[in-house]
């Protein structure tokens, strides 16, 4: 079988490391803390979508080399999965003799049920096996998650916008410049940005399907309602 490869750029130029990460520094040296230590705790990743929870979640473990295994908490809700997979995974010992962890993607949507059983997994398996979830809404999930899991927040300040903004900026010419797309002028790209930031997966799936549809070129029609799209990671 062949193996899969990513067509949205979201994915092909996903982050691998911390430093890479598009966030306010006071949240990327706490995730590098994670990284120097060589460890993550259970912990919880909450947002609006596309700020870069999963991401950041991914590129920690794939620096410190953990095993993990990621599960979609809107389609893998039950408590049936957390008696196989999570239970099966987090007890078995990791290949390379570190601590394993399980990413819950959209943690929000597991059942009542499956989010009260997982305290008790949390702290059964805490000596081999750490949890990250990523929620858009944390009042979702049951109390007892946020205190085996503490919250992080994606949230941005007034003063940290303008900053990652333009960082954000000069990596989407880097992408479009890999990808052989012209723009413009740069006040397109920026107006792309105000409308979502943060949602960064939005802007780079707007600005793809955009130069799919108009020769590798990006113009003001972006700016236009009806253009863009969302490619399915």
């Amino acid at each position: 079988m062949s193996e899969r490869k990513e067509i949205a750029w979201s994915q092909i130029y996903r982050p691998r490391t911390i430093e890479d990460c598009i966030l306010p520094q006071r949240l990327k040296t706490s995730f590098q803390k994670y990284v120097n230590d060589g460890a993550v705790p259970s912990l919880t990743l909450t947002g609006t979508p596309g700020v870069g929870k999963t991401t950041v979640a991914k590129a920690m473990l794939e620096q410190i080399g953990c095993d993990y295994l990621v599960i979609n908490g809107s389609s893998d809700n039950g408590i049936g999965i957390l008696r196989t997979r999570m239970t099966n995974y987090a007890t078995s010992l990791s290949m390379n003799g570190k601590r394993k962890v399980i990413i819950i993607d959209e943690a929000d949507y597991l059942t009542p049920e499956c989010q009260a059983a997982m305290r008790g997994v949390i702290e059964d398996v805490s000596d081999n096996c750490s949890f990250i979830l990523t929620c858009n809404f944390k009042s979702k999930l049951i109390p007892a998650l946020h205190s085996r899991a503490p919250i992080i927040e994606f949230r941005l300040v007034n003063e940290e916008r303008p900053a990652m903004a333009q960082e954000l900026l000069g990596r989407i010419k880097d992408i479009l410049t890999k990808e052989k797309v012209t723009w413009t002028d740069d006040s397109v790209l920026i107006e792309v940005i105000m409308k979502y930031f943060p949602d960064y997966r939005k802007i780079l799936n707007t600005l793809q399907h955009h130069a799919a549809q108009c020769n590798n070129v990006i113009t003001t029609e972006i700016l236009s309602d009806g253009v863009g799209g969302n490619i399915q990671e």
